[in-house]
């Protein structure tokens, strides 16, 4: 199966499993940890404004449609090829600071290297069949995914909200927000042992508990909404 092979069924969702398996989590580790998280997300929200509706589509590559994207290379784009993966990377080390195992950390970072380096690879043969000597050109120009503070002399395009939309990032920042709410209960509640419900942080636990369930139910919610048109819609395109 297709799906199987997608980075965040290799890496993300077995990382979070060993996270909750092995984290020792402090309120030191938690108030250095969360700004790197926040970081990270910002990074990849400030990305997918500028190439979440544009970026290239791996399907239209498969049957040899032409100039399936864009080369977007304003933005975060004019410091490193690859800012997405970058926030996803320092998502993971805010993640990683506040479990606060270096095991998981070391294995966290090898498998990063090992995926994303495969996914970065596979993207740049595609901008460069598609935009030759003007993909070399930036390719030359801006490091892969660690910014040298130089910004490309020739950026082009803009952010907007459709490339956030499009893209499916408020997804990805809402389980963001989930993970770090769990630590975070499982940090006051086994760790520190206060009690959920009652002392004088049971208020702000039940609040987090909404406000987690709100962000599953919501997530939820779209991705049955989403799977019904595109059923309605393959129904629509067999029966025209």
């Amino acid at each position: 199966m297709k799906w199987i092979r997608k980075p965040r069924f290799l890496l993300v969702y077995p990382l979070v499993a060993v996270i909750f398996l092995v984290a020792h989590t402090t309120e030191r580790q938690l108030l250095l940890g969360l700004p790197i998280v926040l970081l990270g997300e910002f990074i990849r929200l400030w990305a997918d404004g500028y190439v979440g509706h544009v970026k290239v589509n791996w399907t239209q590559h498969q049957r040899g449609d032409p100039k399936i994207g864009q080369l977007i290379t304003g933005g975060p784009y004019a410091y490193v090829r690859h800012p997405l993966y970058l926030g996803t990377f320092v998502i993971g080390l805010g993640f990683c600071i506040i479990v606060g195992n270096l095991w998981v950390s070391l294995a966290a970072l090898a498998f990063f290297l090992l995926i994303y380096r495969w996914r970065m690879t596979k993207e740049e043969e595609i901008l460069r069949y598609e935009w030759g000597e003007v993909f070399e050109r930036y390719r030359r120009a801006v490091p892969r995914w660690l910014p040298s503070g130089r910004r490309y002399d020739q950026p082009n395009g803009q952010w907007s909200w459709q490339g956030i939309v499009a893209s499916k990032e408020p997804k990805t920042l809402a389980w963001v927000i989930v993970v770090a709410i769990l630590l975070y209960l499982r940090e006051e509640v086994f760790q520190e042992h206060e009690p959920f419900f009652g002392g004088a942080k049971g208020v702000t636990h039940i609040a987090l508990l909404v406000l987690m369930a709100v962000l599953i139910a919501a997530d939820v919610g779209y991705e049955l909404k989403r799977r019904r048109a595109k059923r309605l819609q393959l129904s629509e395109t067999a029966s025209g």
